[in-house]
């Protein structure tokens, strides 16, 4: 997938994408004081991609610009970040849209109770609350994709 006017395109990780992809996790971290301490949530992050499929959203000047991590048998989003700079662009979306096409389902993600601004985001792209689910973490809410 391609956004032709912003310039980005969305394709497999490959090993040269990792400093990438820990570079916007960690420019993203900050917004999340309540998260446990950024070396933990890289520590994490690592684990995930040793397992997962993973999704990079990438513009020829800036580099990677957003990620999501992909249970693919789940159907499961266990990371989507997208740079600051890049928010608004349909980058999110975009990401959403072809690890929906990957796993062939509708997908299911766990959102920071305290992460406002991604809870409106789903919302507004017609996500809804998964009600008795139960969260991978507490403080979090289960939301399944449209």
């Amino acid at each position: 997938m391609s956004h032709r006017a912003a310039g980005w395109h969305i394709r497999l990780r490959t090993t040269s994408d990792h400093a990438g992809i820990e570079a916007v996790f960690k420019s993203c971290l900050v917004e999340f004081p309540w998260r446990r301490p950024e070396t933990d949530e890289v520590l994490r992050l690592r684990r995930t991609l040793s397992g997962c499929d993973c999704l990079v959203a990438h513009e020829a000047q800036a580099g990677i610009i957003g990620f999501l991590t992909l249970e693919r048998e789940k159907a499961y989003v266990a990371h989507l970040f997208v740079h600051d700079d890049w928010r608004l662009c349909g980058v999110a979306s975009g990401l959403l849209a072809v690890a929906r096409d990957l796993a062939r389902a509708s997908l299911q993600l766990d959102v920071d109770e305290q992460n406002q601004k991604a809870l409106k985001a789903y919302k507004a792209m017609g996500w809804t609350e998964k009600v008795g689910a139960n969260p991978a973490r507490g403080g979090q809410r289960r939301l399944s994709g449209p």
